[in-house]
């Protein structure tokens, strides 16, 4: 397994695009969206010019030992109610077992203690049974159920709300880096 200490997260630059955007068009990444039309050039160059200009978004791309391998993207920042939305994705089908993980663990504790979040939100689409049971795994607990919250490929569909708070975060942390070292066993790639 790859050791945490080949892992880092750097900001998204205008030099990651052309990359980024072939990652957002797969159909591996779009399945799980809530929407997965094609995306443009134009569209993603707005949406980078909104993720890099605006204090209410950070935008990291997860690197193994200089190659970037997926993006983490933290939105709707909230300083007044200490809290955000999440999302990410592995771009890369060679990307080393845990890859995943890793970038969850150093995502998080970025935004828990470098900006002081007390809350951070996800939604998955209830049919995304892989990104439910990584959020359990990084300590993220269900707060209801949207039902019939998206129109996907004609049809409706409920979408699972989650939350994980600093706090708790702190207490399952040490687990969860001890489990990817090899102490407790789980090397999957998410």
């Amino acid at each position: 397994m790859a050791r945490m200490e080949d892992f880092q997260l750097k900001p998204i630059s205008y030099n990651d695009l052309t990359l980024v955007l072939k990652w957002r068009n797969s159909d591996d990444i779009k399945s799980f969206m809530y929407t997965d039309h094609h995306i443009s050039w134009e569209e993603h160059y707005n949406w980078f010019t909104k993720v890099t200009t605006n204090s209410r978004y950070k935008v990291w791309l997860l690197h193994y030992k200089d190659r970037p391998l997926g993006l983490i993207n933290f939105s709707d920042i909230d300083r007044e109610h200490s809290r955000c939305y999440w999302g990410f994705y592995i771009g890369e089908n060679t990307a080393p077992k845990g890859s995943g993980t890793v970038m969850g663990i150093l995502g998080l504790d970025n935004i828990f203690n470098k900006t002081g979040i007390y809350k951070v939100c996800s939604e998955a689409i209830h049919t995304n049974s892989g990104s439910i049971q990584f959020h359990r795994k990084l300590g993220f607990e269900s707060e209801g159920r949207f039902v019939e919250h998206i129109r996907k490929d004609n049809q409706y569909l409920d979408v699972i709300p989650m939350a994980l708070f600093a706090d708790k975060w702190e207490r399952i942390k040490p687990e969860l880096i001890k489990s990817y070292s090899g102490e407790g066993g789980n090397d999957e790639r998410d």
